[in-house]
């Protein structure tokens, strides 16, 4: 795998002149239902009378964004692509309404067909892009263009309430900030106007963000007022249609991605499991955060990773691209389908699937330890907690990407609302990769709570870095559809799905679980009490008990590749 500068990240800022100086011009692109979309074509320096193979992005963030565009513009109108970058319905020059991932599946699904159609395209067409353009791109693969012969998707929305807006229940306050940014047709910039985010992400109701965000539209209050699994998110949810997709792609996403790693996992094994192009899914995992799954260096959340993880990912779409698009044979067919960073190591590592693991492995909470044992005696450890003093996310919301938060999380686990369970040091490597699981014997003195566990890679300097996450909403227990409330001491077996991983613990470090009930200000605070989380203002403090016990023995469930569990003390 071929290394970038160090310094690839950086490009991501002031692309300005760069877009300025790179031959285009803009077209409206009509939907079937009348409005048009506004899009900027950018042809390379010779168009054959045949025409060439068009890369399409489709955008609610400008289609002449410096800083999302400009790389991919230049790239693939100089590698012989044209390159279509599109405004989304209602966002920039397009028309229409804008709401949020609604009209995507129709919208780029006409925009793949139009761009085909056109003298200087010859009908083979890739779409590419980030976040909320890999999900148009699964919105319109889900309809099936049948001039779509290729995709890169990096870190795609998709897995909807599982992962966002609502993961399990538990609200992304992200979302926020996000539809303050799109909440007109331009966007806004997350300090111009509002000067104090930190503040502002306190406000109670959490619905009444809503007026700061004052945005046209009903985005809002579609992403904080629907917190269920109902048929509004069911039906942007392609779980049972992947196998009517049939489209080549190249997913790409980052371990420490706080946002899309969920729908990145979701669209992948969805399409090796049913999809008839499973042969043709490719994976790739770096040790980045959202943004840098697309623009990677070495650095993620003040860690070094080394130089092996700043992929040249513009090396990796062209690639791909020239196979699908232009038949190139470039060797794409000896590449392994599965290729991900190995943090602990710090190597990749190639596999023909994922995941890597084929056993199970369970670690039991007890004590302030994690033993491979089972508890023999009841017990539990508890805690409060606090929605006015919640544990810190440790994102700086007043600048962007903010989501490259520190992987550190001793700070936190030094509050007394953090319970710990450690193991003992490892006496040989332990090699994770897959879906992690917590299974929680728990109770709450209120009707309602959260459970926000962490597994993370305590070294021999002190340092507790976070390997993976999950959250559960405790209402959200038996279902997502519909949530039941808590009877307060009444001890539930709780499951909260963590996030996929592929981890290396090396001998002499230690195995961590944490417990606690909150992670603010990327997730919106319980306020302890059942209901719709937008509208409470009233919080109280929640005593919340773990157990431990032959009956209520929770543990964590690790994935395992290699490796002995570590030795109960």
């Amino acid at each position: 795998m071929t290394a970038r500068s160090p310094s690839a990240f950086e490009r991501w800022i002031g692309r300005a002149e760069q877009l300025a100086r790179l031959g285009r011009f803009e077209s409206g692109i009509p939907m079937r239902d009348g409005p048009e979309l506004a899009a900027d074509v950018y042809l390379p320096g010779e168009v054959p009378a045949a025409g060439v193979p068009a890369i399409v992005e489709v955008t609610p963030y400008g289609k002449d964004n410096s800083v999302l565009i400009a790389d991919d513009a230049e790239l693939y109108q100089s590698n012989g692509y044209a390159f279509v970058a599109v405004d989304t319905r209602g966002r920039g020059k397009s028309e229409g309404e804008w709401l949020a991932f609604v009209n995507d599946p129709e919208d780029t699904h006409d925009v793949i067909e139009w761009v085909a159609a056109q003298p200087w395209c010859n009908g083979r067409v890739g779409t590419t892009g980030l976040s909320y353009m890999g999900w148009v791109q699964w919105a319109a693969a889900s309809e099936r263009p049948p001039h779509l012969l290729a995709m890169v998707s990096t870190s795609a929305a998709g897995r909807w309430q599982q992962e966002i807006p609502y993961t399990n229940g538990v609200f992304q306050l992200y979302f926020g900030w996000w539809c303050y940014a799109t909440r007109r047709r331009i966007n806004e910039s997350a300090g111009a106007e509002v000067a104090d985010w930190e503040e502002i992400l306190r406000t109670l109701p959490v619905g009444a963000l809503g007026e700061v965000i004052d945005g046209t539209g009903a985005t809002w209050e579609t992403v904080s007022g629907r917190d269920t699994l109902d048929d509004f998110w069911r039906q942007l949810r392609f779980d049972d249609r992947y196998d009517e997709i049939d489209v080549p792609c190249l997913h790409v996403t980052g371990w420490y991605d706080l946002e899309d790693l969920l729908g990145a996992f979701h669209h992948y094994e969805h399409m090796v499991r049913s999809s008839p192009a499973r042969d043709s899914q490719y994976l790739l995992v770096g040790p980045w955060s959202h943004v840098k799954s697309r623009y990677p260096d070495r650095e993620c959340g003040s860690v070094d990773f080394g130089e092996d993880a700043a992929v040249d990912m513009d090396a990796e779409h062209l690639r791909w691209f020239d196979h699908w698009l232009k038949e190139i044979p470039n060797g794409l067919e000896e590449v392994e389908r599965v290729r991900l960073f190995e943090p602990g190591t710090n190597t990749w590592r190639s596999a023909p699937a994922w995941p890597l693991s084929r056993s199970r492995t369970s670690l039991y909470l007890g004590g302030g330890t994690l033993a491979a044992d089972p508890p023999v005696d009841e017990a539990a450890t508890e805690y409060r907690y606090d929605p006015l003093d919640p544990t810190p996310t440790g994102v700086d919301v007043r600048r962007y990407p903010f989501e490259d938060v520190g992987l550190d999380q001793a700070a936190n686990e030094s509050r007394d609302d953090v319970v710990c369970f450690t193991s003992e040091p490892l006496s040989e490597p332990f090699t994770i990769s897959g879906w992690p699981l917590a299974e929680l014997h728990a109770s709450s003195d209120c009707d309602d709570t959260d459970w926000h566990v962490k597994l993370t890679d305590v070294t021999p300097d002190g340092r507790s870095l976070r390997v993976s996450q999950g959250c559960l909403r405790a209402g959200c227990r038996d279902s997502l559809e519909a949530p039941s409330p808590l009877v307060p001491g009444e001890v539930y077996r709780f499951e909260v799905e963590l996030w996929p991983t592929h981890h290396v613990f090396l001998p002499g470090h230690r195995i961590r679980v944490t417990v606690t009930s909150s992670d603010f200000p990327w997730f919106a605070r319980n306020l302890n009490r059942f209901g719709p989380v937008r509208d409470q203002a009233e919080p109280r403090v929640a005593l919340n008990v773990v157990r431990h016990g032959p009956a209520t023995a929770s543990r964590i469930i690790l994935p395992t590749v290699s490796g002995a569990p570590p030795q109960s003390g």
